[in-house]
């Protein structure tokens, strides 16, 4: 089997409300959707996403389309290892977008097999009679104030997410501390809470605060200083909250150098932002030496790297008993999804604020064409 083509889609999918973190507000996801054809009649899709608020989805389809689709056409897509890392080499540092490459990889490949990508990745496909049902996943809210966060709190609790992520904007430690009393006090005691700062404080300014939150049963707080700081990041340990690593991590040398640095207690990965589901095997290998738990986080993903997302976290240890944001349905109101199944709030509901991991070959989801033409940008 050959890869004959790869075509890279910049696609834009509107939010029906805007969605607030620290470093702004969006209205849209635009992504680079890849759709890889094979001699053999197989098409594979991946998916290239920036951070929030970083990243320049023009930028990625230009690096797909001139530096890495002609490193792959003639290929064998089973060979994922050897095309990622020269991928890697020829993406000029622009990690996210080898994501579009190495998830179609993932997707042509299960397809061939006839097995979910879970099981190759190691997590043998899980279903409702297996040990682990699905993956455990919590609802991130956009800042708003601390009424209007507690009354999301309550909804989505209610219809059955195990835990939220509270989102701060860090402008004002006042406000913000008043935000996560008054989500705490909107959950039941057995939710999970998290509490997201996208390193908007400075690291006096993060003592500060999770001095003032350390008693309200914060589960751990992410990324409270900028994502180059790791020694601010190490300083904020050690204060009543477990910290995690998330805009500090993007590939598996930056998680050797979180650990080597000792700056925090938690790894959260995005596949995306990894560079695909390689590179996310390879960080989750670097936590579990570490005896670290890993998240799997979202961003701005469509579908298709929530499916991916699903896999990844059925296929490791470290990610068990932990809730997971990127295989969950997008927190923020997409107006639409490209995949068939589309990941749903009702999933949630329906099996006690789990998602299921698909059982079908690769990535377990169908990719509508006709959505790709009515979303695609020029």
């Amino acid at each position: 089997m050959k890869i004959v083509s790869v075509l890279a889609h910049l696609v834009r999918i509107p939010l029906a409300s805007p969605y607030v973190i620290s470093r702004g507000m969006l209205d849209a996801f635009t992504n680079v959707v890849t759709e890889m054809r094979t001699d053999e009649g197989l098409i594979g899709y991946g998916e290239a996403v920036p951070v929030s608020l970083i990243g320049d989805p023009v930028q990625f389809k230009s690096v797909i389309d001139t530096r890495l689709a002609p490193r792959v056409i003639g290929r064998d897509p089973a060979d994922i290892e050897s095309i990622v890392d020269d991928c890697l080499v020829a993406c000029d540092g622009v990690v996210a977008a080898v994501a579009g490459i190495d998830l179609a990889l993932w997707d042509l490949v299960g397809q061939a097999l006839r097995v979910p990508v879970s099981t190759l990745l190691g997590g043998g496909g899980l279903d409702s009679s297996a040990a682990r049902p699905g993956v455990l996943v919590d609802y991130t809210m956009s800042v708003d104030t601390p009424e209007a966060m507690a009354h999301r709190a309550r909804e989505v609790s209610a219809f059955g997410f195990p835990g939220v992520v509270v989102k701060v904007d860090c402008k004002s430690i006042d406000v913000d501390v008043a935000r996560v009393r008054a989500v705490r006090d909107a959950l039941p005691q057995t939710s999970t809470m998290r509490v997201d700062c996208n390193g908007g404080y400075t690291p006096e300014q993060a003592f500060a605060f999770i001095d003032r939150i350390a008693g309200m049963q914060v589960e751990f707080i992410e990324q409270p200083v900028h994502a180059s700081d790791l020694a601010g990041l190490k300083a904020c340990r050690g204060r009543g909250l477990r910290v995690a690593a998330d805009e500090s991590l993007s590939t598996p040398l930056d998680a050797l150098r979180l650990v080597s640095a000792d700056a925090c207690d938690v790894l959260n990965v995005k596949v995306p932002k990894a560079g695909g589901l390689l590179q996310s095997k390879r960080i989750a290998a670097i936590a579990s030496a570490a005896s670290l738990p890993l998240v799997v986080g979202g961003g701005l993903t469509f579908g298709i790297s929530r499916f991916a997302s699903q896999h990844l976290a059925a296929s490791c240890t470290s990610t068990v008993g932990h809730c997971h944001e990127g295989p969950g349905p997008a927190s923020q109101a997409l107006i639409d999804d490209l995949t068939t199944p589309r990941v749903t709030r009702q999933q949630v509901g329906d099996h006690a604020g789990r998602v299921p991991v698909s059982t079908l070959p690769g990535l377990g989801c169908a990719v509508d064409p006709q959505k790709i033409a009515h979303y695609r940008i020029a």
